[in-house]
């Protein structure tokens, strides 16, 4: 699965990181704490972990994602992905994990380069 993260998931991770660009900001006004909220939470932890334990996930993507959480509260991550899924509806699928490992990884600031190679930013400081 190391070529296969990229490429199929390479303009999720696109979309994703140009729709949630501004998303760890923290001058931005924090939205209400809802039951919905909470559960996505739940699901992103769950995701994440499953992430960081898999041997299918590159190594990659999973020191984003510790860059990511390290440096991120888990409310943040969850709003900045739900703002990425609401901006772009139809092109994400919540109960496909592959596309919700992508939008978490773009947000998170893995860019998939042309060809297989990766591009890591540093995660936002919080």
């Amino acid at each position: 699965m190391t070529h296969k993260f990229i490429k199929a998931f390479a303009p999720a991770l696109a979309l994703a990181a140009c729709a949630a660009s501004p998303a760890f900001a923290q001058d931005a006004a924090a939205p209400a704490d809802t039951p919905e909220t909470r559960q996505h939470a739940v699901e992103n932890m769950t995701l994440l972990m499953s992430a960081l334990n898999s041997e299918a996930v590159e190594a990659e993507v999973k020191n984003v994602l510790m860059g990511c959480i390290y440096n991120n509260s888990m409310r943040q991550i969850t709003v900045a992905m739900d703002n990425a899924i609401a901006a772009n509806p139809e092109q994400f699928d919540r109960t496909d994990s592959g596309v919700m490992l992508g939008v978490m990884a773009g947000i998170c600031g893995y860019q998939a380069q042309p060809g297989g190679a990766a591009s890591e930013a540093p995660a936002q400081p919080r």
